[in-house]
């Protein structure tokens, strides 16, 4: 249970950094890609309100002004472009333009070489086809980010500025950012996991000291126990029996069967490591199950088993003999009167098993089946002393489920609760 919880501990702070990970860096690699799409988009606006010609940029030595002023003169809106006297020689790009019916009516191609005719057109195609009027578009060599722009006479201007080192720079950016987040998560773990057992020392001692006490004072309650039940049998001899006498000796039998249970249920938490081999679970069920029936029968309750022949699960065989008997004992005990225990096996997958214990319950539509194995929840409130027991059962089946790497749950449909147990 100790390890169980650590695991735990651990998944949960993982997950913590990994949650807090994708939001530091999701919004960052979202305003970088942002931010280069905002400047290729100025850029390539600059393009096609020149006309397609870049010759104005220009900066001479002579007043050696700014290039953003010259460009704020020129345009009156890109005093924000990051443009050089160099760019005219370092920007490729091209512009075709579409007639109203998609067929091309002009084509620039002068300041690229990478594309041609065929190529520039399809590019224009298909940033036609888009639903945004800018963007990326990928071709098996280059990057490049397209603006389309309407003329006059229901033309359409599509212009394509090539990006692929931006893109490049993006995706580096994207896969390092991915990559050194991956490799602080990893540490992060790796110190969490050594810390662990440290942080959580309170809780493991205090654990630990539950379980010694329900231990020492189980032994220490059945000698008490014992005498008492001793002297009310000697008063019985003496004296005889009566109803204050049979009173004694039962409440004596219900403590000590509590603390059986409670011992049984501190050792099953106990056992960090079972050994699990080869069991007969047909042969297991079966036998367990027709242990109930004169008890079944005695009460005026049926019992029906339905178990396939020769299911074996990787499991520990007490463990799943005491399974078997706490889910069986619980349906005898609360199947309605003159109702039907019924207990079913069947083979899930190759070496698996789905064990199936269903009782007649009509009551059983107002019942909370979420804490059906809380220890010492009982259906009954009340705590009706006619229902032996004390509501730990479930939580000891539970318990073994866990340590035979199995699951069990609960659920009532149409007047029948039935148990399920998937190993």
């Amino acid at each position: 249970m100790i390890k169980k919880l650590q695991r735990k501990f651990i998944m949960i702070a993982g997950l913590a950094v990994v949650v807090m990970m994708v939001c530091f860096l999701l919004p960052v690699n979202l305003i970088n890609r942002y931010r280069v799409g905002s400047e290729l988009r100025k850029t390539i606006r600059f393009i096609l309100d020149s006309g397609g010609s870049i010759s104005d940029v220009a900066q001479t030595e002579d007043d050696g002004e700014r290039m953003p002023d010259v460009l704020s003169l020129l345009t009156g809106r890109n005093a924000e472009l990051n443009l050089t006297p160099e760019s005219r020689y370092q920007l490729r790009f091209f512009i075709v333009t579409l007639d109203s019916d998609g067929s091309v009516k002009e084509m620039s191609l002068s300041h690229i070489a990478a594309v041609d005719e065929d190529e520039a057109a399809a590019m224009a195609h298909q940033a036609e086809e888009r639903i945004a009027s800018h963007g990326f578009l990928h071709s098996s060599m280059n990057s490049y980010y397209y603006l389309r722009d309407k003329t006059g006479n229901d033309r359409e201007q599509i212009g394509f500025l090539e990006c692929t080192r931006e893109v490049n720079s993006l995706r580096v950016f994207y896969y390092s950012s991915m990559g050194f987040s991956l490799i602080l998560i990893v540490i992060y773990l790796l110190i969490i996991a050594i810390l662990s057992k440290r942080a959580m020392k309170p809780y493991i001692d205090n654990i630990e000291s539950q379980r010694e006490f329900i231990t020492n004072a189980g032994h220490e309650m059945k000698t008490p126990l014992a005498i008492i039940s001793a002297n009310t049998e000697v008063i019985e001899m003496i004296h005889g029996k009566s109803e204050w006498t049979d009173s004694i000796l039962t409440q004596v039998k219900r403590g000590t069967s509590l603390i059986n249970d409670l011992i049984t249920l501190s050792r099953a938490e106990e056992a960090e490591q079972i050994v699990l081999t080869d069991i007969d679970m047909s042969k297991t069920v079966r036998e367990s199950s027709e242990s109930f029936r004169p008890l079944l029968e005695k009460d005026g309750k049926k019992l029906v088993i339905q178990v396939q022949d020769d299911i074996h699960v990787k499991a520990e065989s007490k463990m799943l003999t005491e399974l078997c008997n706490i889910l069986v004992d619980n349906a005898a005990k609360y199947c309605d009167d003159g109702g039907t225990v019924r207990v079913e096996l069947k083979k899930r997958g190759r070496s698996g098993a789905q064990l199936q214990v269903s009782n007649d319950y009509r009551d059983g539509s107002s019942k909370d089946y979420s804490r059906f194995f809380h220890r010492f929840y009982r259906g009954d409130q009340s705590h009706n002393s006619k229902k032996s027991g004390y509501g730990i059962g479930l939580s000891m089946a539970q318990t073994i489920t866990g340590k035979l790497k199995g699951n069990i749950t609960a659920h009532w449909k149409d007047g029948i609760i039935t148990f399920t147990v998937t190993l």
